[in-house]
C-alpha cells in the first residue's frame, strides 16, 4: 500500500473540467496526487449525484475514491449531508476506518479535528481568518503539518473552482493513518472553503 508519510511535501492537483469551466455546472471533484517533482503518488475521484451537486452544491453527502497508479485503493472518505458542520469519515485501503475529520465551530478562525477511529482527538487544524489558503495541523500544540492553497494562474482561477493545494507533514511525527488522514484533510479543505467560489469561503 502507498504509504504517503514517507514524504515531506505532497502536491494535491484538483483536474481542470472543461464542461465545468464552460457551463458552470458543478461536475465531479477529480485530484491528483504527486510528489513535488511530479511522480503520481495517487488518483482520487468524487462519487455523487448531479442533482445533489445542483441543489445543495458543498453541503451534499459524496464518497471519494483514491487509488495508486496501479488502481490499488488507498483510502475512501465519505460524508452525509451536513447544514453546518461537516464529518468527512476515512477509511484505508483495505476498507478499516482509520479515522474522520471533524468541522468544528471556532471564532478565532476555521478549525477541523482530526479524530481516530473511535472519536479520539489526535491533532487539530486552524485555518486563521487573516491567511485564508493556510492551514495548520497542531498536535499537542506542536505543528507538524500544514495544507496551503497555491495559486494556480489567471485562467483557472477565474473561470473554474480547481485548486492546487501543497501538503507539507514531519514524517517523523506522523504514521502510516495519519499520513491518510492528511490527505483527506487537504480533500476536506477544499470541499469546505474553496468549492463552488473561486475565491475563499467561511
Amino acid at each position: 500500500m502507498t504509504n504517503l508519510s514517507e514524504h515531506q511535501e505532497l502536491v494535491v492537483s484538483q483536474k481542470v473540467e472543461s464542461f465545468e469551466a464552460f457551463t458552470g455546472l458543478e461536475t465531479q471533484n477529480r485530484y491528483s496526487v504527486s510528489t513535488p517533482d511530479g511522480v503520481p503518488l495517487v488518483y482520487a475521484y468524487e462519487k455523487s449525484s448531479l442533482l445533489a451537486r445542483m441543489l445543495i452544491k458543498k453541503n451534499r453527502p459524496l464518497v471519494i475514491h483514491a487509488v495508486d497508479p496501479d488502481n490499488k485503493p488507498v483510502l475512501t472518505a465519505s460524508r452525509s449531508f451536513f447544514f453546518v458542520l461537516s464529518h468527512l469519515h476515512v477509511q484505508d485501503g483495505s476498507g478499516r476506518e482509520i479515522g474522520s475529520l471533524r468541522r468544528q465551530i471556532s471564532i478565532r478562525g476555521r478549525r477541523f479535528t482530526i479524530e481516530d477511529a473511535v472519536g479520539t482527538v489526535l491533532a487539530e487544524i486552524h485555518g486563521p481568518f487573516l491567511r485564508p489558503n493556510t492551514f495548520m495541523i497542531y498536535k499537542q500544540d506542536e505543528e507538524i503539518g500544514r495544507i496551503t492553497k497555491q495559486w494556480s494562474g489567471i485562467g483557472r482561477e477565474m473561470f473554474t473552482d480547481a485548486d492546487t493545494f501543497r501538503l507539507e507533514m514531519e514524517t517523523t511525527k506522523v504514521d502510516q493513518d495519519f499520513g491518510l488522514l492528511m490527505l483527506a484533510s487537504a480533500f476536506a479543505m477544499d470541499l469546505d472553503f474553496f468549492e463552488n467560489s473561486g475565491s475563499n469561503t467561511p
